[in-house]
């Protein structure tokens, strides 16, 4: 019965993991613009396949927010890494995604703002994916569940705080 139930919590928590992921990924997407309709998307894959008539522009004010899509896009193929740890109790798969989110964590382009809130969410993610590496490596698969909820939580309240206070400030 204990195995059960055990079993039945790591269902839960592994389905609840996964909810959260799904709104982050929607989130993250929609907040870069990453949504299309299909025919933008036709329209996209046309305009691919011409070649540009005009060379290259040397303004690169539009690759900071490509530089930036890109290491997002980093960041959740690490995370992408644990949840399929977490789904296949592979708690070593956990250790290598949270050991690439601790060091993409220490990278100039983590920083999309140096206000004091944006410091303190960075610092908290950090420690709980410092958490998260603990307890796989204790190899405590309840333990990783929880820390990985606490990681995505501690992401998602970063990612509304940038969509609601950097980029709402940037656009004025």
């Amino acid at each position: 019965m204990t195995v059960f139930v055990r079993s039945a919590k790591v269902s839960t928590i592994l389905l609840l993991i996964i909810a959260v992921l799904l709104v982050l990924l929607f989130s993250f997407s929609r907040t870069l613009g990453l949504t299309t309709s299909a025919s933008a998307q036709d329209d996209k894959s046309a305009a691919q396949k011409t070649p540009p008539s005009d060379p290259p522009s040397a303004d690169k004010k539009d690759e900071p927010a490509t530089a930036l899509s890109r290491f997002m896009r980093q960041k959740l193929q690490a995370s992408n890494l644990i949840l399929e740890g977490l789904c296949t109790e592979d708690l070593k798969m956990v250790s290598e995604g949270s050991a690439s989110l601790k060091k993409m964590s220490t990278q100039e382009n983590w920083r999309v703002s140096n206000d004091m809130m944006y410091r303190r969410y960075s610092t908290e993610f950090v420690n709980a994916v410092e958490e998260l590496q603990k307890e796989a490596e204790d190899n405590n698969m309840d333990g990783t569940s929880m820390a990985w909820v606490n990681v995505t939580m501690k992401c998602l309240k970063c990612h509304e705080w940038v969509r609601n206070a950097v980029l709402a400030d940037g656009s004025r």
